[in-house]
């Protein structure tokens, strides 16, 4: 390569950086970041970005809860950061990711999906509310691993949330924490001891399963045949169990992918269900 083409291309990889580094940015500028007072814990903040769609509000609304994260943990900023509120908000949605507790700028502790987290995740959606964003009742929660979990409890205690979309979820901790199946899943159960008392009646009190028969929204529940962190048949049974209780559930399970269900693949499914939910 000689000089002329070397220095063309130092200039085009240079262009290029350029370029990715100023979308970053406007994906940063286009979310804004808020704090407020936790319900429990009024001196402890809780973390959420918030991107709103063109036009004036009330909106249909998006709400993106994240999975475990280790420190340091971004939180919801990981979904500003992919351009998830973007795409959300331009296709009309307002498009809120938050920090569960002990994640990003939330305040801690965690306490694995528990009262704490699911008081923060409600109160963000009730502060949304207040802020007149929420059109009607078209809030859809949409959240992946532990994610899923918070998402679930929070709509069992919500009737108003007119959807949930859960991904890699585990919904009955007491029996998983009966039969890890993996390594990943050992260490799962050793947070979830860590987090909360370790006992049955905290662990209860953390399942989805236990709570079927409060959800009212409509669920789709996606899981990967070959994960080793969660149990598909888990997400069969709850959504066996919610429709048995007059609830509207579909469970998928993906047979060629394990806990990490490839976007493109599960935005296939997610894309219509969300739609259906929030514009109609």
């Amino acid at each position: 390569m000689n000089q002329g083409n070397y220095e063309e291309l130092l200039q085009a990889m240079l262009l290029m950086l350029l370029g990715l580094i100023a979308c970053s940015g406007n994906q940063i500028a286009r979310a804004q970041t808020f704090t407020m007072p936790h319900p429990d814990e009024p001196g402890k903040k809780v973390e959420y970005f918030l991107e709103k769609p063109k036009g004036s509000g009330p909106w249909p609304v998006v709400v993106l809860l994240h999975g475990h994260q280790d420190a340091p943990s971004a939180g919801g900023m990981d979904y500003v950061k992919w351009g998830v509120l973007d795409q959300f908000a331009d296709r009309g949605y307002l498009a809120v990711a938050i920090s569960q507790p002990g994640y990003g700028n939330s305040a801690g502790p965690a306490d694995f999906c528990g009262p704490f987290t699911q008081h923060a995740v409600a109160a963000v959606i009730a502060k949304l509310r207040a802020d007149g964003y929420v059109k009607g009742n078209k809030v859809v929660i949409q959240g992946v691993s532990r994610g899923a979990l918070v998402a679930g409890l929070v709509a069992a205690h919500d009737p108003s949330i007119q959807g949930i979309v859960l991904i890699s979820g585990v919904y009955d901790l007491p029996e998983y924490a009966k039969h890890p199946k993996s390594a990943m899943a050992i260490s799962i159960v050793d947070d979830m001891k860590k987090e909360t008392s370790g006992s049955e009646e905290a662990l209860k009190e953390r399942s989805l399963l236990y709570y079927a028969q409060n959800v009212k929204a409509a669920a789709l529940i996606l899981n990967g045949a070959k994960d080793d962190r969660t149990d598909p048949d888990q997400a069969r049974r709850l959504a066996e169990m919610i429709n048995a209780n007059g609830g509207h559930a579909r469970a998928i399970i993906y047979p060629d992918y394990g806990h990490q269900i490839p976007i493109e693949v599960r935005n296939k499914d997610v894309d219509p269900f969300i739609e259906q939910i929030l514009n109609h």
